[in-house]
């Protein structure tokens, strides 16, 4: 798949970050309260032109309420959204010409056909050519359906026919909220490698999801949120626990309790799942190995944090977070979160 050409002569004039990379799509103090939930909680974001940008969290965390901050269906109580040069709600119309993508499920008409979908839809926002049409089609995979109606297409088929249409009039960034959310093991592999190649093709692309090994799949940065806020942002590769904390699985995980317990510091072991963490001090790993095995105990692994991930980084941040942070409390403002 080739890469989509955009017009980047502005982007001298734009903010720097990511190895020298202009940065397109940006938060500012993004604030948004409903009632007294506060769902997205003064956020500051960077997505650079080239990325691959996971926005991570939970459902109910505040993700799909930035999404519609940054189309503007709906007004911050406080802060912006940046695209390139233009902020949004004050500049929206201007902001909207470089964005793509949609919000919850894409929508089309089911008793059209893909193609008459996407002419229709795309008029309303700019005349859009049969050529570029076939070729959306053909970076979705889709070209072989083009003629049938969309009523007959799989949940994934549509997801596919969604960032179709957020490509077709080649904005600088698209936004994909929760593009694999329903779909089955395959249709979920499908989108996966769609949105990989569209990065790999010099796509932006800002990917909310709730599926953490879906953006160590995909996305070459990320930011994790919980309850509005923003934890962490940077790299997918340098997202690991900052603890010394390490996982162990045995054979006899009952009796790996009492020996890894009786080692530890009073409150540094814990389970998770199948198994047992504890905070890693100078010398406890191999006591603990001899130990366990001393008892006859089958030691099957001993996993280093730095090793575990970003599930186990998203596990200890926003556990972190909750325990740091009072009520999603605000004092203004109406309606209701979606996600």
């Amino acid at each position: 798949m080739s890469a989509e050409h955009f017009d980047t002569h502005k982007d001298d004039r734009l903010p720097v970050a990511c190895d020298g990379r202009p940065v397109v799509l940006s938060t500012h103090g993004l604030t948004k309260d409903f009632k007294r939930l506060r769902a997205v909680d003064n956020l500051d974001i960077s997505v650079c032109r080239g990325d691959v940008y996971g926005f991570l969290g939970p459902n109910g965390c505040g993700k799909t309420t930035t999404i519609r901050l940054i189309f503007g269906l709906i007004h911050p109580t406080a802060g912006h959204v940046e695209v390139l040069d233009h902020k949004v709600p004050e500049d929206r119309t201007q902001a909207l010409r470089h964005l793509g993508g949609f919000v919850d499920d894409p929508m089309f008409y089911r008793n059209m056909t893909a193609r008459r979908n996407l002419r229709l839809l795309a008029e309303m926002n700019g005349h859009v050519s049969e050529e570029r049409i076939s070729e959306v089609l053909e970076v979705v995979g889709l070209s072989e359906r083009a003629k049938s109606k969309v009523g007959s297409y799989s949940h994934g088929m549509r997801q596919r026919l969604g960032i179709a249409l957020a490509l077709i009039h080649r904005p600088d960034v698209i936004v994909l909220d929760e593009p694999t959310s329903g779909l089955d093991p395959q249709g979920m592999k499908d989108v996966r490698e769609l949105i990989r190649g569209l990065g790999e093709g010099g796509i932006t692309v800002f990917l909310s999801s709730h599926l953490l090994h879906e953006v160590e799949l995909v996305c070459n940065r990320a930011a994790i949120l919980t309850r509005g806020h923003l934890i962490i942002e940077g790299p997918v590769t340098d997202l690991h626990p900052a603890s010394t904390s390490v996982k162990v699985l045995t054979g006899d995980q009952s009796r790996a309790w009492e020996v890894i317990s009786g080692l530890a510091a009073p409150g540094k072991t814990r389970r998770d799942e199948a198994y047992i963490v504890t905070e890693s001090v100078e010398g406890l790993v191999p006591e603990m190995v001899r130990r366990l095995v001393a008892d006859g105990v089958e030691v099957l692994a001993v996993i280093p944090a730095v090793e575990q991930g970003l599930e186990d980084m998203f596990l200890e941040l926003t556990s972190a977070g909750e325990e740091g942070r009072g009520p999603r409390v605000a004092s203004s403002g109406t309606g209701k979160e979606s996600k």
